[in-house]
């Protein structure tokens, strides 16, 4: 006797309504917070029943480990996997970046993707919230943090020998003022009650990036010969905004 299978289109409306769900959830924490929404809140936002939501997802931590790891695989920065056996949930693989450039396009494919603006604002929320030891997402916004600490150090210190370059203070530093610029852009958009727009904050981001490692022109048109095809729009911002942030340093100042 052989065994029935599922109708396909049952299995296609119930992957459906986890992707509603999931894709909910990451705008009620981007906008409320890991603690600012209940599972009925979820449901009603999605349109569907408490129990609906329970059976794709049976707590929160299970939609907050999903929504994780939805930001990580189209950020694509981190090798990540959800392990529920593990402290923290997640198997992390560590960093996938191996030079700045590496980690630039990365962030240039990463901004062009449809719900990036969402998931930039819920990676800096639950950065934030899980600061505290108590909250669910500690172990692994730890883990991220310092491991982007290392990378960005080793990086900037590649970049320093290699081009000899004099950036002004110690990669380490230099590596823990653009994590803090990174999430310190959005907290600041958030206050001001500006939309997170992906491809002008990556643009601006990575600019800033340029301008404290003292990046000549020319370097930062021959990394131009890296990018591919589909980012070059924000690769184009990056250029405008360095250009336009060159003209005011050069502007005469006015006289009185």
């Amino acid at each position: 006797m052989t065994a029935q299978r599922k109708p396909r289109g049952a299995y296609s409306v119930g992957q459906a309504t986890r992707e509603s769900i999931l894709s909910a959830a990451m705008v009620l924490i981007a906008e409320r917070g890991y603690n600012g929404f209940s599972l009925r809140d979820l449901g009603r936002r999605v349109g569907i029943s408490h129990p609906a939501v329970v059976y794709h997802f049976p707590s929160k931590e299970a939609i907050l480990r999903a929504a994780i790891q939805r930001h990580e695989d189209m950020n694509a920065l981190f090798r990540v996997s959800i392990n529920e056996d593990v402290e923290g949930g997640f198997e992390e693989g560590g960093i996938t970046a191996e030079s700045f450039v590496d980690w630039a396009v990365g962030e240039m494919r990463f901004a062009m993707m449809p719900e990036a603006d969402n998931a930039i604002a819920l990676d800096c929320v639950l950065w934030a919230e899980a600061s505290s030891e108590s909250h669910p997402a500690h172990v692994h916004y730890k883990y991220r943090t310092a491991q982007m600490e290392e990378a960005l150090t080793s990086m900037i210190i590649a970049f320093v020998e290699e081009s000899r370059v004099d950036i002004g203070t110690k990669p380490r530093t230099l590596a823990k003022i653009l994590i803090r610029y990174w999430y310190g852009s959005v907290v600041s958009a958030r206050y001001a009650d500006e939309p997170i727009d992906a491809r002008e904050f990556v643009s601006d981001f990575l600019a800033v990036c340029v301008q404290l490692l003292h990046l000549p022109a020319h370097y930062v048109l021959r990394l131009g010969a890296s990018v591919p095809e589909e980012v070059a729009e924000v690769y184009a911002r990056i250029l405008r905004k360095i250009s336009e942030t060159n003209e005011m340093s050069e502007a005469p100042e006015a006289t009185a």
